[in-house]
């Protein structure tokens, strides 16, 4: 639990939460460990999203352990990710295949009690079953660390043969990107600060990997595209400073795919420049349940692989937390419960 911003969280014994008819009990088995959960510790993403005291964790797999009187389809056994926006179902965004971006929606982990927990009561529409071969902690980082990028480059970018695009940052969110943009048959350019992050890139298919910092990282996408620049940029640090290299290393009429953000840094847009060559900037928000149902499909015919590097107990969250923060972490982290 998180009493205090910038504080350790701390553990706390709570009653085992309790069932509305239509929520299901799930007994968390992993959750991914997210840079945004360094956020809210931080008191970056503040109320009314976050209200404290308050338990974060946002990406959930797990078991069945009870359900509401009115659920059917689910029982205790059964293996489970967890889809964390619950949204309303009724407004013109849910009605038309847009429920990420539904007014009323609430999320598991932020405005609502999360999975750093033992137990985690939720709305039983938000379950997708997993297969007995998938191990929780894979399952778990599916709910955001893939979807996000599969949400990216299929929705917003719609990215396919023939096109080439560049990833800005291959850490949690990047080295799924890699995987996904290869699988749709794109050409792959990775960027990374990071060298053994580039290294891993390589190893998952990307066609070409830039260190930014030992080389330009414009000039490189440049020569790498015989000048024209890619068809999509997918920003996964949202900064000023990788934000000012991403967008005009897009081809005339290439799309930014914003999915990282750095709160309180807005960027500036070159508007003669985004006149001439008709650029596209879009927002990318997590993805809707479809998505990550699409998601543990690629996984099932392992075209894509979750890719978690280190695991924790639950008793570690802060020592997960803080090999986050420091970039230690290659690929993913979750936590085992």
């Amino acid at each position: 639990m998180l009493r205090e911003f910038k504080r350790p969280l701390e553990a706390v014994e709570l009653e085992v939460p309790s069932l509305g008819p239509r929520d299901a009990l799930v007994r968390v088995r992993a959750c991914g460990v997210c840079r945004t959960d360094i956020k809210i510790r931080d008191g970056e993403i503040p109320a009314p999203i976050i209200t404290l005291p308050h338990v974060p964790g946002h990406e959930a797999a797990g078991e069945v352990v009870a359900v509401g009187d009115e659920v059917v389809g689910w029982t205790p056994g059964d293996r489970v990710a967890v889809y964390l926006y619950v949204n309303c179902g009724d407004c013109k965004p849910c009605l038309t295949g847009r429920g990420n971006l539904c007014p009323l929606l609430r999320r598991v982990g932020f405005e609502l009690q999360g999975a750093f927990a033992e137990y985690l009561a939720v709305p039983a529409r938000q379950l997708l079953r997993i297969g007995d071969d998938m191990p929780f902690e894979q399952a778990a980082v599916l709910t955001d660390a893939v979807v996000v990028p599969y949400h990216a480059l299929r929705n917003q970018a719609k990215v396919g043969v023939g096109d080439t695009v560049l990833i800005v940052g291959v850490g949690g969110l990047g080295i799924h990107a890699v995987q996904i943009a290869r699988a749709a048959g794109t050409r792959v350019i990775a960027a990374d600060i990071a060298e053994d992050r580039l290294a891993l890139a390589t190893e998952l298919g990307a066609d070409h990997v830039i260190h930014t910092l030992s080389v330009d990282p414009l000039a490189a996408v440049r020569d790498l595209t015989g000048g024209f620049g890619v068809d999509a940029v997918v920003e996964n640090v949202g900064a000023p400073e990788t934000l000012a290299w991403s967008l005009p290393a897009l081809r005339k009429g290439g799309k930014l795919i914003i999915v990282g953000y750095t709160p309180g840094r807005p960027f500036p847009v070159d508007s003669m420049a985004m006149h001439y060559n008709e650029w596209e900037i879009i927002g990318s928000r997590l993805a809707t349940k479809q998505g990550l149902a699409d998601v543990i499909e690629l996984v099932d015919r392992g075209l894509v692989k979750p890719w978690v590097t280190r695991t924790f107990p639950l008793s570690g969250v802060n020592e997960a937390l803080d090999e986050l923060a420091r970039d230690a972490v290659l690929g993913r982290a979750a936590l085992t419960v």
